[in-house]
C-alpha cells in the first residue's frame, strides 16, 4: 500500500505539472527496448503504458522541442536576455543541460556529475567562451544522458532509492523542471518574434508535440 501511494502521489503531482508532454506521440527514436512495446500500443486500444513509459514520453516531447528551439534561436541573440534580472538565452540552455546532467548522471551509470555551465543565472567562465553550436551539442549530450537513465528504470526497480529520490522520482523531477524552463523558452522566443516549436510544429520532424496555435 505504501508503494502504491507513492506512485499515485507522483502521478497526481506530475500530471498537474507537465503540460507540454500531454498527448506526446509514441514510438519515438531512441526509446529503450524494454518500453518500446508499451509505447507502441499507446493510443491504439492496447494496454496502458507503464509509468516509466508515460514519463519518458513526456520527457521526449520536451527534449525535441527544446532541441529545436536551441537550433532555431539566432546565434547573435544567445547573449540576449529579456531583462538584466533573468538568464541570457545561453545561460538558460546551459541551465537546462545542467538540470539534465544532475538528475540523470547516476542513473546513466556515471560516477561524476558533468561540470556546470550555469552558476546562479550566470555562465561559468568556461561556458562564456561557448558558441551556439557548443550549447546545441551539450544539450544533446545531456539529453542522451537522460535517455540512458530512462533505460535503466523499470517497473520492477522504479521505487528503489536513488540518492534523495526513487529511481522514477529523479526522471519525474527533471521532466517537470525542464518543462518549467520550456515556458521560459517560449517567452524568450515570442519576444524575438519567433514561434516556439511546440506551436510551429518545427519539432515534428523529430516527433515533437504540437499543442496548437493557442498554446505556448
Amino acid at each position: 500500500m505504501k508503494q502504491a501511494g507513492v506512485v499515485l502521489g507522483y502521478c497526481v503531482l506530475f500530471g498537474a505539472a507537465v503540460v507540454v508532454g500531454q498527448g506526446a506521440g509514441s514510438g519515438q527514436a531512441g526509446a529503450p527496448s524494454q518500453t518500446a512495446g508499451a509505447a507502441q500500443t499507446q493510443g491504439r486500444g492496447g494496454p496502458p503504458p507503464t509509468l516509466v513509459v508515460e514519463v519518458q514520453n513526456m520527457f521526449n516531447a520536451l527534449k525535441r522541442n527544446i532541441s529545436a528551439a536551441a537550433d532555431e534561436f539566432p546565434e547573435d541573440k544567445y547573449a540576449w536576455a529579456p531583462t538584466p534580472a533573468v538568464r541570457t538565452w545561453a545561460a538558460l540552455m546551459g541551465h537546462i543541460a545542467d538540470d539534465n546532467n544532475g538528475a540523470c548522471f547516476a542513473l546513466a551509470g556515471e560516477t561524476e556529475r558533468p561540470a556546470r555551465l550555469d552558476n546562479g543565472g550566470v555562465l561559468t567562465e568556461p561556458a562564456k567562451a561557448m558558441k551556439k553550436a557548443d550549447f546545441v551539442r551539450v544539450l544533446a549530450e545531456s539529453f542522451a544522458r537522460c535517455d540512458k537513465a530512462f533505460a535503466s528504470v523499470t517497473p520492477e526497480n522504479m521505487l528503489e532509492r536513488q540518492g534523495n529520490r526513487s529511481k522514477i522520482g529523479a526522471p519525474i523531477y527533471n521532466t517537470q523542471h525542464v518543462n518549467e524552463h520550456y515556458g521560459n523558452i517560449a517567452t524568450y522566443m515570442r519576444l524575438q518574434n519567433l514561434v516556439p516549436p511546440s506551436t510551429s510544429g518545427t519539432a515534428r520532424g523529430r516527433g515533437g508535440f504540437n499543442p496548437g496555435p493557442d498554446r505556448r
